[in-house]
């Protein structure tokens, strides 16, 4: 196999061509198919994914590669399996505080089933978290469906209007000090960002010079790195927030492809960012490495 990285990414994208200019001296290809024969063999010793979460095809072709010996980033196995259910169970265990949650069962199995699911109590709901909440989806992306609710009639009326077929998570509303988005590269390397956390990509992130984490940046760093260690992600993103009573909350856990906007970032955190990335696929490449299967 050729010491060859292949991207996974549209090619207009300004974030990934930034990183591909820190890679001087190294052949990158934009990956582009239209089939493949199976067992699936690839040329790339490495395969920077940064699109199969959209699509299901690509997503087999990137599990079959990774079999093959190509590095994936990030580990097509952990995306596969890892939702806000999954991370809150593994996160919990690591010793990372989460909002209390519920989940909700989809309607579709509600409607078309016989006894294993039933429809949910609301009233039940309420008494164990609380008005306001966030009824979100348990495998949501970007804040798509993600609705603070107010009320019994409220939370009832949301879910009814959401996809039959999505299994949402009903969660304590946190009320926070301060918020930061957590940038951890290959296991090792975090960088706390101060966000106000707003839909889709209005969220606004400030260049906060003191050290607000005071005495909780070591502890928050170290579990950060364990999650990662545990789901064997290479690049992922941590919301943590803190509230008034200095408890450190993990609003999400799991972001399989980050958005980098590099217009939305101070300068010299895109910059961080982008060596950081680069700097880990050239360690996968020369490295041997290979990404953690279920099936060892």
């Amino acid at each position: 196999m050729d010491e060859i990285v292949g991207i996974l990414e549209y090619k207009t994208a300004c974030f990934i061509n930034d990183v591909i200019s820190r890679l001087s001296g190294i052949r990158v290809d934009f990956i582009s198919t239209a089939w493949e024969r199976v067992p699936i063999e690839g040329k790339y010793r490495v395969v920077v994914d940064r699109m199969s979460f959209q699509y299901s095809f690509l997503k087999e072709i990137v599990k079959n590669l990774s079999l093959n010996g190509t590095y994936i980033i990030n580990n097509p196995f952990t995306a596969s399996a890892t939702n806000k259910i999954v991370e809150i169970q593994l996160g919990s265990r690591l010793g990372l505080a989460f909002p209390k949650t519920i989940v909700l069962p989809d309607r579709s199995a509600v409607n078309n089933t016989d006894g294993p699911v039933i429809q949910p109590s609301f009233d039940q709901v309420a008494a164990e978290i609380g008005f306001p909440c966030v009824l979100k989806p348990f495998d949501g992306y970007a804040w798509e469906d993600v609705h603070v609710v107010n009320s019994h009639e409220e939370l009832s009326k949301v879910y009814d209007s959401l996809s039959p077929r999505r299994i949402l998570l009903a969660q304590q509303l946190i009320k926070f000090k301060d918020y930061f988005r957590v940038f951890c590269f290959d296991k090792q390397d975090v960088l706390f960002i101060k966000w106000i956390p707003k839909p889709f990509t209005m969220g606004q992130y400030l260049h906060d010079t003191s050290d607000n984490l005071e005495d909780s940046r070591q502890m928050l760093t170290e579990l950060t790195i364990k999650l990662n260690q545990v789901l064997d992600l290479d690049i992922n993103v941590l919301e943590w927030c803190v509230d008034d009573e200095g408890q450190w909350w993990v609003i999400d856990a799991f972001n399989e492809v980050p958005d980098v906007i590099p217009e939305s970032l101070p300068p010299d955190y895109y910059t961080w960012i982008v060596d950081r990335f680069a700097a880990c696929i050239k360690d996968k490449l020369y490295s041997g490495k290979k990404n953690r299967f279920p099936f060892d």
